[in-house]
């Protein structure tokens, strides 16, 4: 019985990503979302009481994956940190076209529902103290320049800043597309990376 609970949530899931991608997720309801299974609404709500509790396991599903990529150990323990981390803002870059309504629509999906805001603002902390500590490991390392520890502090609100609402921005003026979420990883990187590389980093990034 729990098997088929599960695999029943997860078809739940699977559907609401897809109508919320396609489409505008402030739109899509219950209702959308049972027709789009072929289920009725009454079985939709023996699994979830709302929309909101199906986006907050989306959320979790993403934010599950993107903690696999064990990113920050990954860049680290690299021979190469640098192409590392390229390599890293790429799978990032596929994670959050899969759940790209999410990042698009962030900010309104918070204001609807406190408590993702809560689980946002909780892995956002996460995020931008990993983002400072790996800019002062690739200072240790020779790879950038030394920054100034306030300004260190900063650029990691900055990163995480371009990294999580760069698609918020581009729906004001376009469709959400994998050519403007590679566009935030190339801001990031020409804006924030390469003009502080030391003679050590520029030679690594030409490896």
């Amino acid at each position: 019985m729990k098997k088929n609970i599960s695999l029943t949530k997860e078809k739940i899931k699977q559907a609401t990503l897809m109508l919320c991608n396609e489409g505008n997720s402030l739109s899509v309801s219950t209702n959308h979302i049972a027709k789009a299974l072929r289920i009725s609404t009454g079985n939709l709500y023996y699994h979830y009481k709302n929309k909101e509790e199906i986006i907050r396991d989306i959320y979790q599903d993403m934010s599950s994956t993107f903690e696999s990529y064990n990113s920050f150990e990954q860049i680290q323990s690299s021979e190469n940190p640098l192409k590392e981390l390229l390599r890293m803002f790429d799978s990032y870059g596929e994670l959050f076209w899969e759940y790209r309504f999410l990042m698009r629509d962030c900010a309104l999906l918070m204001a609807i529902d406190s408590e993702l805001k809560t689980m946002f603002a909780k892995n956002q902390a996460i995020r931008v103290v990993q983002i400072e500590a790996l800019l002062k490991f690739l200072i240790y390392q020779e790879i950038l320049e030394n920054i100034p520890q306030e300004q260190i502090s900063k650029r990691a609100k900055f990163n995480w800043f371009i990294a999580a609402y760069w698609q918020v921005f581009t729906s004001t003026y376009d469709v959400v597309s994998k050519e403007s979420i590679k566009e935030a990883k190339e801001m990031l990187f020409e804006l924030q990376i390469y003009p502080f590389l030391t003679q050590k980093g520029k030679e690594l990034l030409s490896q």
